[in-house]
């Protein structure tokens, strides 16, 4: 049975999905992204190993997020990613085969890659959030994966628990974040709402309010309590962050926490609605010094 209901006879499919996807791309590397992706700090060969996941989850994400693709044709392709990573198959797709060659020294990157998957499966389902905690179980594969993919490649074992649970928090953290920053342009373009619709009951809205071109004072409250609510996930995240032993990894999740409370404070005090809040370069500047310096 496979992770996504019926099992399909995957050499049915494999022949066309393999010939071309590269035009269903959109071009986004780790540059484009609001934190770093494995950056300078870490070491050459782990930030290879960092890439090659991130590349996989970006083309899973492109797949899921195609304008044009109906949600049949988006699952058939996601469908034959975790057919191929359940079985190690190889394909055509160099993508897909660099990750399922990483399986054999970090075993665990096969779970991590199909809970991506199962994250933009829902995606392509145009699944609903009906309250706060249907979106903690969407970023619980939608982000948490992320985060422990690169606590395993650096190979951490000691107080595993605490540091995969502030990982847990900082990535679900940013994963929120992002869908506040975004929340116009998945509407308008996706016709996708990460806001729980217990969130618009609360504060009488529809989610016709994302077409608008500023925020009404009560969507300002709405927005206020999930920025809240994401400080909440942040609070006490650096101890479990402390206790990374890679001096490497330890200060780049530290910079990335600093990034996340830096956009909450944005997001709080500007308007998503208006135009997409993100840091400028001297707020990246900040960040990345503040990060180095906790000890």
């Amino acid at each position: 049975m496979a992770i996504f209901g019926k099992e399909e006879n995957i050499s049915k499919i494999k022949k066309s999905i393999e010939e071309d996807i590269s035009h269903l791309m959109s071009g986004k590397s780790y540059s484009d992204e609001n934190f770093p992706v494995a950056s300078f700090l870490m070491t050459k060969e782990i930030r290879k190993i960092v890439r090659v996941f991130y590349f996989f989850a970006r083309m899973a994400d492109d797949i899921a997020d195609h304008q044009t693709l109906r949600p049949n044709q988006k699952k058939r392709i996601l469908f034959f990613f975790d057919k191929a990573i359940a079985k190690n198959e190889k394909t055509n797709n160099p993508i897909l085969n660099n990750m399922i060659k990483r399986f054999k020294e970090l075993p665990s990157g096969k779970k991590y890659s199909r809970n991506l998957l199962k994250a933009f499966m829902m995606d392509a389902s145009n699944k609903k959030y009906k309250i706060w905690e249907d979106l903690l179980f969407y970023c619980k594969f939608s982000a948490n994966p992320v985060g422990r993919f690169v606590i395993d490649a650096v190979n951490e074992k000691q107080n595993i628990k605490k540091i995969y649970e502030a990982s847990d928090n900082l990535c679900t953290a940013l994963q929120i974040i992002n869908h506040v920053q975004d929340c116009q342009k998945d509407f308008k373009e996706l016709k996708r709402v990460y806001i729980p619709y217990s969130l618009f009951k609360k504060y009488s809205l529809d989610k016709s309010i994302l077409n608008q071109k500023k925020s009404t004072e009560n969507f300002k409250r709405l927005k206020i309590e999930i920025i809240d609510n994401v400080l909440k996930l942040l609070k006490g995240t650096e101890i479990g962050l402390y206790k990374i032993q890679s001096w490497r990894l330890r200060k780049e999740t530290l910079i990335i926490l600093n990034i996340a409370k830096r956009l909450c404070y944005l997001l709080k005090r500007n308007d998503p609605l208006k135009k997409k809040i993100k840091l400028s370069r001297i707020d990246l500047i900040f960040c990345f010094f503040k990060g180095i310096m906790y000890d």
